[in-house]
């Protein structure tokens, strides 16, 4: 999937993460799989359709030669994980991204850990800018 990440629901999400974590499965390893991990058990027919779906909407792959099917990812959690991320910053935050993190700072339940990386991931970006606004202050000078 080269070009864009197909919108994938709830429901299929969970049936994702089973096979990113996972590898490749078959309906009814991905049946028992959700069941594993608690909530109401899913119909077989259910799964099967979800997972049909999403190799329509080319989520996934088919290896048809095999008996039964086994369905493999074929986009990368990150994708998917970003276009969620990018709708729900557009939807609940008007896409600010400030807000979003504030939000997190403020009423999440943080680690001290989970606090470094993210002051450690600001730092990267902050390195980034600085050297993107350098760049370009020489770009700007090579032209006059």
């Amino acid at each position: 999937m080269a070009g864009s990440t197909p919108h994938i629901t709830g429901a299929e999400l969970k049936i994702m993460k089973i096979l990113w974590r996972d590898g490749p499965k078959n309906v009814r390893q991905v049946k028992e799989k959700l069941a594993a991990e608690g909530g109401e058990e899913p119909a077989y027919t259910t799964v099967m359709t979800m997972m049909k779906q999403l190799a329509e909407k080319g989520a996934l792959t088919v290896d048809r030669e095999r008996q039964p099917f086994v369905y493999t990812s074929a986009v990368g959690r990150s994708h998917v994980m970003r276009q969620r991320v990018t709708q729900f910053l557009e939807t609940v935050f008007d896409g600010q991204a400030a807000d979003l993190v504030l939000h997190l700072a403020e009423d999440a339940d943080l680690s001290s850990e989970d606090l470094r990386r993210i002051e450690e991931k600001i730092g990267q970006r902050e390195k980034q800018e600085r050297r993107r606004s350098s760049t370009r202050s020489r770009m700007k000078g090579k032209k006059k």
